[in-house]
C-alpha cells in the first residue's frame, strides 16, 4: 500500500510539472510571433524610429540658401561695349522720395565717398547720367526741348565733359563758385547753402537737397543736382525771351556764370556752343554708354555746326 502511493504521487508530480512545461512554451511562442507583428520594416532591414525625428535633423536634409551680403558701397560695374537698360521704374524721383539718387548708401563717411568717386570709370560717370535723365526725363524734355533720351544723354555728356572730362570727383572754386562732380554742380543749386544765393524754388520735379557733406559729395546726388540747377536757368533763359538754340545755349551760360542774359559771344562759344559739340561727338558716334569720351578743344570733335543734332 504504501508503494501504491508513492507511485500514485509521483505521477501527479509528473502530470503537474509537463502541464506547467506546456504553458510555458505557449506563452513564448505568443510573444515571439507578436514581436513579429510590431517589427514589419524588419524585413527590409531598416529600423523604424520608435519617435519622430527633430527638426534638426529634418533641416540637414534640406538645402540651404545662403543670401548674398549687400555691398556697404556701390560695387564697381564692369566695363564692356554692350548698354545693359536699366529699368527706371524704380529709379523715379518724387519730391517725397530723396534717398534714391544717392549712389553711395546713406552713411558712408565723405572721405571713402570722394576716393571711390576719384576711381569711377568714365562709362560708370555715364551711367550716372543716364539713371538720372532716366528718373527726370519728364521734366528734362519739357524744360530743354529735347527731342529723346538718347539727345539728352548726349547733352548731359557733353556739358560733363566741357567742366570735368568726366571726373566724378573734381571739385574747383569756393563760395558761389564752389562745385563738385561730374556738371561741377555749385553751392547755388542747393538748398540752404547760403541766404545770399538766389533761391531755386522753381523746379517742385526734382528734389533740392540741403547743402550738406554727405549731399554735395555723392557723385548721384551732383549730377542730379547740376540738371535741377541748369533747368533753373532754362526757365530764366525762356523767360527772357530766347528761343531756338538761343535758348539752350543762354541757359548754359547762365549755368556757367549766374547771369542768362551774356552777350559775351565768344564766351558762348568757348562754353555753350563747344558743349553741343561735344555732345554732338558722343551722339553721332555711337559712345553714349561704352567707356570712350573726348575732351575739350578736341580735334576730334566736328565744331562746324555745334547744335546741329538738336
Amino acid at each position: 500500500m504504501e508503494k501504491a502511493k508513492v507511485v500514485g504521487l509521483t505521477s501527479i508530480l509528473i502530470l503537474v510539472a509537463v502541464t506547467v512545461l506546456t504553458i510555458a512554451v505557449i506563452k513564448t511562442n505568443t510573444a515571439a510571433h507578436v514581436t513579429v507583428m510590431k517589427t514589419p520594416a524588419s524585413l527590409s532591414g531598416t529600423p523604424v524610429p520608435t519617435i519622430a525625428p527633430t527638426r534638426a535633423a529634418i533641416s540637414v536634409m534640406m538645402p540651404v540658401h545662403t543670401a548674398t551680403p549687400v555691398p556697404k558701397v556701390a560695387p564697381t560695374q564692369a566695363i564692356g561695349s554692350t548698354h545693359t537698360t536699366v529699368s527706371t521704374q524704380s529709379l523715379a524721383v518724387s519730391a517725397s522720395s530723396s534717398n534714391s539718387d544717392r549712389y553711395f548708401p546713406v552713411g558712408t563717411p565723405v572721405a571713402t565717398m570722394r576716393a571711390l568717386a576719384a576711381n569711377l570709370t568714365k562709362q560708370q560717370v555715364k551711367t550716372i547720367i543716364e539713371k538720372q535723365v532716366d528718373a527726370n526725363w519728364g521734366v528734362i524734355q519739357s524744360a530743354l526741348g529735347l527731342g529723346s533720351k538718347a539727345q539728352a544723354y548726349a547733352f548731359f555728356l557733353g556739358m560733363a565733359t566741357r567742366e570735368s572730362t568726366l571726373n566724378a570727383a573734381l571739385e574747383t572754386g569756393s563760395g558761389a563758385s564752389h562745385s563738385y562732380g561730374p556738371l561741377q554742380a555749385a553751392e547755388p543749386a542747393y538748398a540752404n547753402a547760403n541766404p545770399s544765393y538766389s533761391p531755386e524754388n522753381d523746379i517742385p520735379q526734382m528734389v533740392q537737397y540741403a547743402f550738406t557733406p554727405q549731399n554735395f559729395y555723392d557723385p548721384g546726388i551732383a549730377v542730379h543736382m547740376g540738371i535741377r540747377h541748369l533747368i533753373h536757368f532754362a526757365h530764366q533763359s525762356k523767360a527772357a525771351g530766347f528761343t531756338g538754340t538761343d535758348f539752350i545755349r543762354h541757359a548754359l551760360i547762365g549755368y556757367n556764370t549766374g547771369w542768362v542774359t551774356t552777350s559775351n559771344q565768344s564766351w558762348l562759344q568757348q562754353y555753350s556752343d563747344e558743349i553741343g559739340a561735344l555732345a554732338g561727338w558722343y551722339l553721332i558716334n555711337g559712345h553714349l554708354y561704352d567707356d570712350a569720351f573726348t575732351w575739350t578743344g578736341s580735334q576730334a570733335v566736328n565744331r562746324s555746326s555745334p547744335w546741329g543734332w538738336y
